[in-house]
């Protein structure tokens, strides 16, 4: 059967968000269907509101409504410790661990050779001038234990490795320690869909990266 236009365009963009397929993108369709036009007027300002205000931070790359965002901004955290992630939500997932206190570096993506994505592509040049720039003496590699993470937290490991080498000639006393978390994280497994309990397990088990 036809269906309107309209709905087969509201079907189609939806279909765009993560994760939402033919059966899910027509439930969420009906159910604004079903609202009221007041609702309707809420959910429309608050998407404007969100697009025209939330931006990436400066320095992270962190989605926030401040740039620099809160955390950049927050005084009180270890700015020795970064901890490198391919997204803002995990972000979020890693800051449910209660002991970390590091700041973060939001690489927006992660190596994909067969979808075309270099290090041209993602927020790398940007996280070595941090590291040349900022007293940083560990990089936690929190990227998914898939093949792109993987394959990102190699090169990743091969650049750093050659800037810790940088740094140290021109004076800094400590090279960068770069390490991986541990035990916790199934292979395979996204961050920002782990529990608290293994996120910290993996943490305080974190290991030396192999840089091999």
């Amino acid at each position: 059967m036809k269906r309107p236009a309209s709905f087969e365009k509201l079907l189609t963009i939806l279909r765009k968000l993560p994760s939402v397929g033919p059966k899910m993108s027509e439930r969420m369709a009906f159910r604004i269907l079903r609202m009221t036009e007041e609702e309707i007027k809420d959910f429309i300002e608050t998407l404007q509101d969100a697009h025209k205000e939330v931006r990436p931070c400066v320095i992270c790359g962190h989605w926030d409504d401040s740039s620099p965002c809160r955390i950049c901004s927050d005084e009180t955290r270890d700015k020795t410790v970064l901890c490198v992630v391919e997204n803002s939500q995990d972000v979020q997932a890693v800051g449910r661990i209660r002991d970390f206190n590091g700041v973060y570096h939001v690489l927006g993506g992660v190596l994909s050779p067969l979808e075309g994505i270099g290090p041209q592509d993602i927020q790398i040049a940007s996280l070595m001038k941090r590291l040349e720039g900022e007293p940083i003496v560990e990089v936690i590699l929190a990227l998914n234990s898939d093949v792109e993470g993987e394959t990102t937290a190699q090169y990743l490991a091969k650049q750093i490795t050659f800037l810790s080498i940088k740094v140290q000639s021109n004076g800094r006393p400590e090279g960068i320690r770069i390490t991986r978390p541990a035990q916790g994280l199934p292979a395979g497994g996204e961050l920002e869909y782990m529990d608290e309990l293994t996120l910290t397990r993996a943490f305080e088990g974190r290991r030396e990266f192999d840089r091999n």
